[in-house]
C-alpha cells in the first residue's frame, strides 16, 4: 500500500515537472529581443532563439531590433519669405545594449521623433534664405541627426540615417525661379552607421 502511494506521488510530481518544463519554453524571433521580468521586476533581456522561463518569470515584451524608417514632409517659411516643403527621411533602431530602456521609456518613438525633427528643422529653416537652404541641405541633415542622437540615446534608441532632399517652393513662381537650383534626390544626404559594440543581450 505504501509503495503504491509513493509511486503515485512520484508520478504526479514527474507530471508537474514535465508540465513546467514544457510550458516554460518560449521562442524569440530573428532580429528581436525579449524583456523578461521576475516577480514583476526587470530580470534580463534575451536574444533571438529558444529559451526557458521559470514559473516566476514573465516575458513582458518583445522588441524589434530592425531599423524603422519615417518619412516626413515639413512646410515652413524661409528667411526671405518663400514657403517651401522639405522631405525628410529618418531611420532609427533600438540600441541592442539598451533594450530595457527602449521598451520601458520609449516603446514607440514615432511621435517623439517627429516632434523633435519639426522643432529642429523649422527653427533652422527660418534662419535661411531659399538660396542658403539649397546650399546647405547636408548641414540641415547633420544638425538634425546630432540633435536626435542626443535626445534619443538615453532612451535606448539610435539614429541610423537622416536624409534631407529636394526642398520645393510651394508657390509656382518661386518654383520656376529656383528650378535650376533644386537639389536632386540622393544629394544632401547625411548617413551614419552605428559603431559596433558589446551587447548585454543574453
Amino acid at each position: 500500500m505504501l509503495n503504491t502511494l509513493l509511486v503515485s506521488e512520484c508520478g504526479e510530481l514527474a507530471a508537474v515537472v514535465v508540465v513546467l518544463l514544457v510550458t516554460g519554453i518560449y521562442r524569440i524571433g530573428m532580429a528581436e529581443a525579449g524583456v523578461v521580468k521576475r516577480l514583476g521586476r526587470f530580470h534580463r533581456v534575451v536574444s533571438s532563439g529558444t529559451h526557458w522561463r521559470s514559473p516566476i518569470d514573465q516575458v513582458a515584451g518583445i522588441v524589434d531590433l530592425r531599423a524603422t524608417k519615417m518619412q516626413l514632409k515639413m512646410g515652413a517659411r524661409t528667411k526671405d519669405g518663400v514657403i517651401i516643403t522639405i522631405p525628410i527621411a529618418i531611420e532609427t533602431r533600438v540600441n541592442p545594449e539598451m533594450v530595457w530602456e527602449a521598451w520601458s521609456q520609449l516603446p514607440d518613438p514615432g511621435a517623439h521623433v517627429r516632434a523633435q525633427a519639426e522643432q529642429v528643422v523649422l527653427e533652422r529653416l527660418r534662419s535661411l534664405t531659399l538660396d542658403e537652404l539649397f546650399a546647405s541641405q547636408t548641414g540641415i541633415a547633420g544638425t538634425l541627426k546630432r540633435a536626435l542622437d542626443e535626445n534619443l540615446r538615453p532612451l535606448g534608441h539610435a539614429v541610423v540615417r537622416v536624409q534631407v532632399t529636394g526642398a520645393v517652393p510651394n508657390n509656382l513662381e518661386d518654383a520656376r525661379q529656383y528650378t535650376g537650383r533644386l537639389v536632386g534626390p540622393g544629394e544632401g544626404d547625411c548617413v551614419a552607421e552605428r559603431e559596433p559594440g558589446r551587447s548585454r543581450v543574453a
